[in-house]
């Protein structure tokens, strides 16, 4: 028989021996523990179901009648179990409580040694010297000494609960450590991934949920052999979910009473026998890795959702949360400076493009401590800022620029995408006007002034000096114009003849216009002769004159001019000065034939002078 059995019985005898007198009450050991795991704790009776268990469990095993019919032999004393006390006879074989027949019920005497200490049991035949009939005793010598010791021990697996398709490990830890441990034969329940194995301490896994046991054969076909029934078993539970998170991208939203807002949560990283179902709760919509909450009033807003995977296992992953506020209330002034914006309360401005202004959100109302808007020029990149409920000097202030195109643009503040207030911005340039001219008329191709005076509508935004466009003539070139003074600006002339509008704009509007005129000037002269030069040899030449010019006004001196005689050239392009002209200008041949003669000098068509010679 297995030692434990015995160890059992003799561990409750010698506790009742120990009660009476015998010795004192030790500690439970080892044994103890062992018999307690096979057959329960002590009842109120002390020993009465333990050594009904132990002698019948010992009735099953040869091994074990035969050691106890054998240390029956020896002297040891009996204990029915059908009596449950000592027999008092003391004596061997003769007792009638040491012989069991066995074509009856075997009644699992035990034989307890006097000496009240477990020996080692040597399993024999169950034939006894005495009547060789086998019999349904175990006997404990008080003087034998066994050479064979059976394994004691449990099993177990390690660990005791494992996911579906995880790995356990069984084994086998044993009580008595002098016996080698030479082979192990393993049987495992229905269902586990092997049937059987070899191994000391086989990893096995469970496709499927359940309890599951396992038994092992120790030593197996050895003397020493015993077969344990693993009383733990591992209980396969489902594959865990785990990994989900449940976000949403919104930290907050402004709702109003006549619109509501939409949140979104979304689960995702979840792992675990898939395909997972995902169960929305705590105001929330949604069937699947998505929910959706419709938000209408003020407060703090999670929901919940419970993921459900193929094993049946669940994860409620915790949903950020979102806060809902109220819209807000505001006015919205803008001015071109901080001054303006506290001083005044206007929701409109003109300025130029570029050009920087202030916006201000006064009277602020709905906002506890802090709250971040939007700020928007148009359909521009919304600008963040924060708002608070101050309405003092220097709160609630934003420096902005105009945008480039010229028009009218809506300044809107809003919080969550919702309106909270708004203002307007006009850009384009101020209205200037002014007087301009062009000094005189010009030559073609010539430089010319043209002058601006008289400024009106000028802005201290504008500065002291703008850049404005001077258009004529089919093409255009910026001036500098300045806001006190302006001396003229160089001009040149178009190269053909006539008159040439040009209109001086500033940021598309009219600022002034003036017509340039492209012309020759009239040139006349008095002092035309026809003589001879004294310091020249006598020779005839004809001269413009000195100092008798008029109307060459601003053209530049010398010109060029062409003497005619009669019709024909005599000396073309001729420079002439609007001054001294030497006598010896041109030298002549006079006729000789009687008659009158005609000397011109002519400009650009224009006749400058004639003189005219007669010959008699």
């Amino acid at each position: 028989m297995k030692r434990v059995f015995l160890s059992a019985f003799f561990t409750c005898l010698a506790a009742l021996l120990w009660s009476c007198d015998y010795g004192a009450v030790e500690a439970k050991g080892l044994e103890d523990e062992m018999a307690l795991l096979n057959y329960g704790e002590f009842n109120e009776d002390g020993m009465s179901n333990l050594i009904p268990a132990a002698m019948a469990a010992c009735n099953e095993d040869p091994q074990c009648v035969a050691a106890m019919e054998r240390a029956a032999g020896e002297g040891g004393e009996i204990f029915s179990s059908s009596e449950g006390q000592q027999d008092g006879s003391g004596s061997g074989a003769d007792s009638s409580a040491q012989t069991v027949s066995s074509s009856s019920t075997p009644k699992g005497p035990v034989i307890a040694s006097s000496s009240a200490i477990i020996p080692d049991i040597t399993p024999t035949s169950s034939s006894d010297s005495a009547g060789g009939s086998s019999s349904s005793v175990a006997v404990v010598s008080s003087s034998s000494k066994s050479t064979t010791p059976i394994v004691n021990g449990i099993c177990s697996p390690t660990p005791a609960s494992v996911e579906r398709g995880g790995p356990t490990t069984w084994k086998y830890v044993a009580i008595n450590s002098s016996v080698t441990i030479e082979s192990y034969d393993w049987t495992f329940d229905e269902g586990s991934s092997i049937a059987s194995s070899k191994d000391a301490t086989p990893a096995v896994t469970y496709a499927a949920k359940g309890s599951y046991g396992a038994a092992v054969v120790i030593n197996k076909g050895l003397a020493t052999e015993k077969e344990v029934k693993c009383q733990s078993k591992v209980e396969v539970t489902g594959i865990k979910v785990s990994g989900c998170t449940c976000t949403t991208p919104t930290k907050s939203l402004v709702v109003s009473s006549s619109k509501s807002k939409e949140a979104t949560w979304t689960v995702s990283g979840c792992t675990g026998a898939e395909p997972f179902t995902y169960a929305w709760g705590g105001g929330i919509s949604g069937t699947g890795t998505s929910g959706t909450m419709t938000i209408s009033a003020k407060g703090t807003y999670t929901p919940t959702v419970t993921v459900t995977n193929s094993d049946g296992m669940t994860m409620s992953p915790t949903c950020n949360s979102v806060t809902a506020s109220e819209l807000p209330g505001a006015q919205c002034v803008v001015g071109a400076d901080q001054n303006a914006v506290n001083n005044s309360n206007s929701g409109s401005i003109s300025t130029m493009p570029g050009q920087s202004f202030v916006f201000k959100a006064k009277s602020v109302t709905g906002v506890s401590g802090s709250m971040t808007m939007d700020l928007t020029i148009g359909n521009g990149t919304p600008k963040e800022v924060t708002i608070i409920s101050d309405n003092n000097w220097g709160k609630n202030e934003t420096s902005l620029k105009a945008p480039s195109e010229l028009k009218t643009y809506p300044i809107t503040l809003s919080a969550d995408g919702e309106e909270v207030c708004s203002a307007s911005l006009t850009v384009e340039y101020p209205k200037v006007t002014a007087s301009c001219s062009f000094a005189s008329s010009v030559l073609p191709g010539g430089s010319v002034k043209f002058n601006v005076g008289s400024l009106s509508g000028w802005t201290d935004a504008m500065g002291d000096n703008v850049s404005m466009t001077l258009n004529g003539n089919g093409s255009s070139q910026n001036i500098t114009v300045n806001r006190s003074y302006n001396g003229g600006f160089s001009i040149t002339a178009p190269t053909e003849l006539g008159s040439y509008e040009y209109t001086l704009t500033y940021g598309g509007n009219q600022v002034c216009k003036a017509t340039m005129k492209v012309e020759y000037p009239a040139i006349t002269s008095t002092g035309c002769a026809i003589g001879k030069n004294v310091w020249n040899s006598g020779k005839d030449f004809f001269t413009p004159g000195a100092n008798s010019f008029s109307g060459w006004g601003s053209a530049p001196s010398p010109q060029k001019m062409t003497l005619y005689f009669g019709d024909e050239i005599l000396v073309e392009n001729q420079d002439v000065t609007n001054g001294y002209n030497t006598p010896q200008w041109q030298q002549v041949t006079l006729p000789t034939e009687p008659g009158t003669y005609t000397y011109r000098l002519d400009y650009h068509g224009n006749t400058v002078c004639e003189v005219e010679y007669e010959v008699e």
